[in-house]
């Protein structure tokens, strides 16, 4: 399991003041499975359900909120659910992800066309 997503539980459970503890009976497991968690013993974090109800527990802003679902879901090798229909119902996008594959286009890159779209957005505004 990705110790990010661990780390990141742990850092929004500390900085609530709540023990493992309070997170194992949310959840209705044990504080060592919360612990593997946290540690990044476990080989997937929490199913979307106990996601949810983490989110919930730990009493997330919608910008932590869909952080700690990324993170989830990066751990899976997977994408959130919205993102993946949103990816589906776009060819377009399909053809940009092979396109950024077959050209080996990095972050850096990525992000260079990604402020070009939004200066665009902005004057075409």
């Amino acid at each position: 399991m990705n110790i990010v997503f661990g780390e990141f539980l742990k850092e929004k459970r500390l900085e609530k003041k709540l023990k493992q503890e309070d997170l194992a009976i949310a959840l209705n497991k044990t504080n060592q499975y919360i612990s593997n968690i946290e540690k990044g013993k476990n080989n997937a974090p929490p199913d979307i359900n106990d996601i949810e109800k983490l989110i919930r527990v730990l009493k997330l802003n919608d910008k932590e909120a869909a952080c700690f679902r990324m993170k989830a879901a990066i751990c899976r090798n997977s994408l959130p659910q919205k993102q993946m229909e949103y990816i589906y119902s776009h060819d377009a996008l399909i053809d940009l992800i092979e396109y950024g594959e077959k050209h080996e286009i990095d972050d850096k890159k990525w992000i260079t066309i990604l402020n070009i779209l939004i200066r665009k957005e902005q004057i075409d505004d």
